[in-house]
């Protein structure tokens, strides 16, 4: 892949990601975690750099929300909150646990 094909369907993946976000719907964590692989590794493969997804992605956020990502960020900051789980159930060794 190169550059010039790199670019576009990064920001054809976060439009359409923010967008879906914008009409209240449920983005899946799946979804989510895909494009930031993919990005990962358009740095790795020096298609990008992160500062120039990051400013990508808040252009494209400027673009659909009409806010950056801070302002959206200060207006509802619940809906920044990623899933939270409860990991001290673990924290007791397994032969404990099993009683």
């Amino acid at each position: 892949m190169k550059q010039e094909t790199f670019i576009p369907e990064v920001s054809r993946r976060l439009r359409q990601l923010f967008s879906t976000s914008k009409l209240g719907m449920a983005i899946p964590p799946s979804e989510r975690h895909r494009l930031e692989g993919f990005m990962q590794a358009g740095i790795f493969l020096g298609l990008s750099s992160k500062a120039e997804l990051a400013e990508l992605m808040e252009g494209i956020h400027l673009e659909v929300f009409g806010k950056t990502i801070a302002e959206r960020k200060a207006e509802a900051p619940s809906s920044w909150v990623f899933e939270e789980v409860d990991y001290a159930l673990y924290e007791t060794p397994t032969y404990q646990r099993a009683r």
